[in-house]
């Protein structure tokens, strides 16, 4: 009887074995069929059943490939870094490597791929690696070289950026990162400066990308490429002496490069408050009170740019127009002390860390001059909802809810213990992420917390500053009262192709960025 016994074992377990490799053969002949949600479901009976490690590795590379067809990158991303882990062993690890670099790139995803193929490369890795296709080979330097610069290995960092090569689609963003390199961004012991360097590699950068290029995300990258070489032109400039004629060379090459980032871009909002402060240094206050008015406008409202009130109240200081810089010290006070105080009482708040991003969420719904002192303010919330770095970790929160509702949804993985088991995945992944995106938020918002904690000390500064220099104007007997003012001439018109309107309390949309105020210096020689 037990010969019996273990001979149906044996049986059974042959029986089993043929069977899972029979649903491996109909999951590969399901992919090449491109019936790619049946090859998953098959992939995935095969890697839970299967005892053989043979079917196992190939059921987990079919898998990844299934997902990534199907654009399920979430879900690609979990096998392509389960076979990655595995080692050089593993008889699809440099596919995975592969397929790792293109669907983390395909998520944005900053942490998880990075920091998965941190752990691959240093070790028995790292000569597999570093023969496989120069191209994938490159592209994993780079985010590599983001991983350890956001850990502040900065010679580590150079080296990896370096090793991208000029024509791999990874060029342009090693390029602008050895540029923040150069400039010491980002390190806490900030080296001089290395203009000239950092001025090549952003110039390397801008030119790399097609000027037709219709990719969000290298627009974005020549955007801020430009932004990149005005602050330089600004800053090798603000360190001349005025008068030097090098000086006022830098400055319009600074505007410029500032021009050059395209009207209603992402980056344009920074470009113009940026400008506004090389026109202020330049003694040009029309234009640069001009730059301010259009960031005023309805266009920009869920922009945040606090510190355009100082600028406004040192231009007019300059210019004498004290009851100017007056009203608008005591409007920057009024405003932004509440919030700071109403922010930081929230950062001091019991308040879990998933619970900040529904709280940013009710922010943004809020209604201008109705809003909840137990939320954050209408415009912080909506400028911290526009940061590029949140805006990457909300893309990624939406995509693990879409992934999680196609497991539910889709016929084929509902049927299969696919299904359940990857929504049970997605649903973790989920919460964790609203912890990551939670403590991200409240750092955020003790910092602008701070920021116009200092804004509004400022504001004190200059308005002490400014008492001082009424006290100056009474003693000589001048006049510190409220001028009436005459409508100045319009502004100087370049030519034809400009035309010359006043403002009438309108913004039109065609108008923004081409603003100028007239201003007369009140000052006494």
């Amino acid at each position: 009887m037990k010969k019996l016994l273990v001979a149906a074992a044996v049986l059974s377990t042959l029986l089993s074995g043929a069977a899972s490799a029979q649903n491996l053969d109909k999951a590969i002949d399901a992919f090449k069929a491109g019936d790619h949600e049946s090859a998953a479901a098959g992939f995935y009976s095969v890697l839970r059943l299967s005892e053989d490690a043979g079917e196992v590795v190939e059921a987990q590379y079919g898998l990844a490939r299934s997902f990534e067809k199907l654009g399920l990158n979430l879900a690609a991303l979990k096998y392509w870094s389960d076979i990655a882990e595995a080692g050089n062993e593993h008889p699809h690890f440099e596919k995975a490597i592969e397929g790792l670099v293109n669907v983390g790139e395909a998520l944005q995803d900053d942490l998880n791929m990075p920091k998965i193929l941190d752990k691959v490369y240093n070790g028995p890795n790292i000569s597999t690696i570093e023969k496989m296709n120069p191209e994938v080979v490159q592209r994993v330097y780079f985010h590599l070289g983001r991983y350890v610069y956001n850990r502040q290995n900065f010679k580590e960092a150079r080296k990896m950026f370096k090793a991208v090569k000029e024509g791999n689609p990874a060029y342009p963003g090693a390029q602008y990162m050895l540029g923040l390199l150069r400039l010491g961004v980002g390190q806490p012991d900030r080296p001089p400066p290395k203009f000239k360097e950092a001025t090549e590699h952003f110039e390397n950068c801008r030119n790399a990308i097609p000027k037709d290029t219709k990719n969000p995300k290298l627009v974005e990258l020549r955007d801020l490429a430009s932004l990149g070489l005005a602050r330089l032109d600004y800053e090798q400039a603000y360190e001349l002496e005025d008068g030097d004629p090098k000086r006022d060379a830098g400055l319009r090459a600074s505007m410029l490069e500032f021009q050059k980032v395209p009207r209603f871009s992402d980056a344009w909002s920074e470009a113009l408050f940026e400008r506004a402060w090389a026109h202020t240094v330049k003694n040009d206050y029309g234009r640069a009170l001009g730059a301010l008015h259009s960031l005023s406008a309805p266009y920009f409202q869920d922009q945040f740019y606090p510190e355009a009130k100082i600028l406004q109240a040192i231009i007019y200081y300059y210019n004498c127009q004290w009851d100017r810089v007056n009203t608008i010290l005591d409007e920057t006070k009024s405003s932004y002390e509440p919030m700071a105080d109403r922010m930081t009482k929230l950062a001091e708040s019991n308040l879990e860390y998933d619970e900040w991003y529904p709280l940013l969420q009710k922010s943004m719904e809020q209604k201008e001059g109705a809003e909840d002192d137990a939320l954050l303010p209408r415009r912080v919330a909506a400028a911290i909802a526009h940061d590029p770095k949140f805006m990457k970790m909300e893309a990624f929160l939406k995509e693990i809810d879409r992934e999680r509702k196609v497991f539910e949804k889709n016929r084929t993985f509902a049927k299969s213990d696919m299904g359940s088991t990857l929504v049970e995945d997605f649903d973790a992944n989920a919460e964790g992420y609203l912890g990551v995106m939670g403590k991200f938020l409240k750092t955020k918002v003790i910092s602008v917390a701070a920021d116009l904690s200092d804004i509004s000390t400022r504001a004190s500064l200059i308005a002490l500053e400014t008492k001082t220099a009424e006290a100056d104007w009474l003693e000589q007997g001048r006049d510190i009262n409220n001028l009436a003012r005459a409508r100045l001439p319009r502004p100087f018109i370049p030519d034809d192709t400009f035309q010359f309107w006043w403002f009438r309390n309108e913004y039109w949309i065609d108008e923004l960025g081409y603003y100028e105020f007239t201003i007369k210096t009140e000052c006494f020689e």
